[in-house]
């Protein structure tokens, strides 16, 4: 008698297939959350190390690095590169202001200039990916000349990044400036615009040092124009450098750009407008994270903060010196 030989049938085959394919759906979930945790993890890292390196340049330096000037002469990223074991490219930038002098232009950040003494290598810096100021959980972008774009910036307080008040005081919409860690210098004149400990009245461990952004991508869409880029994330260029408190982390207020070209209000890039008299540069502290952003204090103690964060809390730990008391970081 032949030998019958046992095999699945159709059926059979069909409710193990089922039954991987809910498996798999069940477990997708916990391994991507367990990959994000992963990810936040390592940007709760490179936002301490520079909450650490900071502390180390105001005991080298007795002050904060600067915040930005103006667009293209530096900013607050360029010098702190010895405090994050990047010495080699911090003695390569060369860092000259801006100023009246025309001979100012040869130091942009994205300038190449090998007859000026001592030659200017800037571009070389700012192509380079810095791995400590990019968090995992975003999409490392460049501009058009493949300078690099990263994901940590600086507190600039409560208004924009100039430090000035948000319109006037007969605006319903009115906001005053109470001082941040940071702020930008637009001017020739260069008033000294470095902070030091002392000015943080507050308190350190009151006072918000650096948080996240999104780094923005060239993206199609409606009203987008050939040259476009979203320079949100473009930390080595100066109206990029900073975030306020004017809005929670992860705002639905736009983010004020210095150009139209600068802007790409298109999905996934959260959203945008260019910035006018009443509404000078500033930006919202965002992540990929989901529900929140990790900030550093000037302490350099690190901490999640809610996207549902109460508005006035936020603001508080965005100034120093706004007396402000300040509770709960969540909803």
């Amino acid at each position: 008698m032949r030998k019958r030989l046992r095999a699945f049938t159709l059926v059979e085959l069909l409710i193990v297939i089922a039954i991987i394919g809910v498996l798999v759906a069940l477990l997708l979930p916990a391994v991507q959350a367990a990959r994000e945790s992963a990810r936040r993890s390592q940007c709760v890292n490179g936002v301490r190390q520079l909450g650490v390196a900071m502390q180390n340049h105001h005991d080298a330096k007795k002050q904060l690095t600067a915040g930005n000037f103006s667009c293209c002469w530096g900013t607050w990223q360029m010098a702190i590169l010895p405090f994050i074991e990047q010495q080699q490219l911090g003695a390569l930038y060369q860092f000259v202001p801006k100023s009246v002098d025309s001979l100012h232009n040869n130091y942009r950040y994205f300038s190449v200039v090998p007859s000026a003494s001592p030659p200017v290598n800037n571009l070389q810096v700012t192509q380079t990916r810095i791995p400590t100021l990019t968090c995992p959980s975003d999409e490392p972008q460049v501009d058009t000349n493949q300078i690099t774009y990263h994901n940590y910036v600086m507190n600039y307080g409560n208004t924009n990044h100039v430090g000035a008040d948000h319109r006037t005081p007969s605006n319903a919409e009115y906001i005053k400036n109470l001082g941040g860690p940071f702020v930008g210098d637009d001017w020739n004149a260069h008033p000294k615009i470095e902070v030091n400990f002392k000015a943080i009245t507050d308190g350190l461990s009151n006072t918000l040092l650096v948080s996240e952004v999104i780094q923005g991508q060239t993206l199609q869409g409606e009203g987008v124009q050939p040259g476009d880029i979203d320079r949100r994330g473009s930390t080595w260029w100066g109206w990029s450098a900073g975030f306020e408190t004017r809005g929670t982390p992860n705002s639905a207020l736009s983010d004020a750009m210095q150009g139209r070209v600068d802007c790409i209000n298109v999905s996934p890039n959260p959203p945008c407008t260019t910035a006018n008299a009443g509404n000078i540069y500033w930006a919202a502290a965002r992540s990929r994270h989901p529900g929140g952003v990790n900030a550093a204090m000037c302490d350099a103690s690190v901490r999640f903060v809610s996207d549902d964060v109460d508005l006035a809390v936020w603001r508080a730990m965005g100034t120093t010196q706004g007396e402000e008391a300040f509770g709960s970081l969540g909803p």
